[in-house]
């Protein structure tokens, strides 16, 4: 969605002469949302905008409510840039919801060389926040507001931490400046934002060749497996659960294999193909904008919940890859 005409105008003459710094960007973005319709859902209302383009798209928090920003066609938000800059699959917003029901959302570099600049000017990898958060891609400024409480005329500083836990649990009830029950009482929701451990290189992760076993399998709460297979060879590889927390990207990219699955990894697999990651104790499956899909159970999926016991999914469908998941 393009935001009104005079608005549009204004932001075309005023893109012109520079880029717009992020606090240009968040008051462009919050007069586009005052105009609009509130958003339905819990989740993020996230705006890009560059020289020659504005737009929107709702993240809603859910597991397929997700967004691969990026220059291939295939993404959700497709943005046309200097392949130098910006990658074909470059960072991938997801949002959730916490124990309270206050939104929270996260963006994660996609193994790409240029990561993503926050509006304090630091580059980064993988992040979690609450409140409004601005980030910068190349040339491109998103914006990214909450469904829940009001915004301040101007974008609040940041509060920026590192942590190492899952996005879902970045924020506990004790320092959250709204109370979702009553958000309109308490102002404007702060800006908080956690610098999260990059996802997992699947290259530092050694394959071996796995005996698939039809026997009944329990559980012990090791971590996880994650095998492919192909008619000619099979690769497996195990995780932890910190390494699940972190959130695990496979496909044909150099960063995503190690010399055993680049046997695995070729032909139409996408360079990053799907995330493997765990929230809230259970394990999700991502397609993350691949051109060829992944399938399950013979129908293709955008987002999967994988079973501790036993998934089996199909990258680029039946003459693709499958992949044995099961936790240990």
């Amino acid at each position: 969605m393009v935001p009104g005409t005079e608005l549009m105008r204004a932001w075309q003459q005023r893109a012109k002469v520079r880029a717009l710094s992020p606090s240009e960007a968040y008051a462009l973005a919050v007069a586009a949302d005052r105009i609009r319709e509130r958003q339905a859902e819990v989740g993020y209302r996230l705006y890009w905008m560059s020289d020659s383009v504005m737009g929107s798209t709702d993240v809603v928090a859910q597991p397929s409510g997700y967004v691969v920003v990026g220059r291939h066609g295939s993404c959700d938000v497709v943005i046309e840039a200097d392949e130098r800059v910006i990658s074909l699959r470059h960072v991938l917003v997801r949002a959730a919801a916490l124990d309270d029901g206050f939104p929270v959302i996260s963006v994660l570099d996609l193994q790409t060389s240029a990561g993503f600049e926050l509006s304090d000017g630091s580059k980064q990898r993988s992040v979690a926040a609450t409140g409004p958060v601005v980030f910068r891609i190349g040339a491109y400024s998103f914006v990214a507001l909450p469904s829940t409480g009001r915004y301040p005329d101007t974008l609040p500083v940041p509060f920026v931490e590192r942590g190492e836990l899952a996005p879902h649990r970045i924020a506990p009830k004790a320092i959250l400046n709204v109370v979702a029950a009553a958000p309109e009482a308490h102002g404007p929701p702060a800006s908080r934002i956690t610098v999260l451990p990059y996802s997992v290189v699947m290259s530092e992760r050694r394959s071996v060749v796995p005996v698939l076993s039809h026997e009944p399998h329990v559980p012990t709460g090791e971590g996880y497996e994650v095998i492919l297979e192909t008619p000619q060879r099979r690769v497996g590889v195990v995780f932890s659960k910190a390494d699940l927390d972190h959130g695990v990207l496979i496909g044909r990219a150099d960063k995503c294999v190690d010399e055993g699955l680049r046997s695995i990894l070729g032909g139409t697999i996408s360079r990053v193909h799907i995330l493997l990651v765990r929230e809230k104790g259970a394990c999700h499956l991502y397609d993350v904008a691949s051109l060829v899909g992944t399938y399950a159970r013979g129908r293709r999926v955008r987002c999967l919940e994988l079973c501790d016991l036993g998934s089996v999914v199909q990258l680029a469908s039946s003459a693709g890859v499958t992949l044995h998941w099961r936790a240990l």
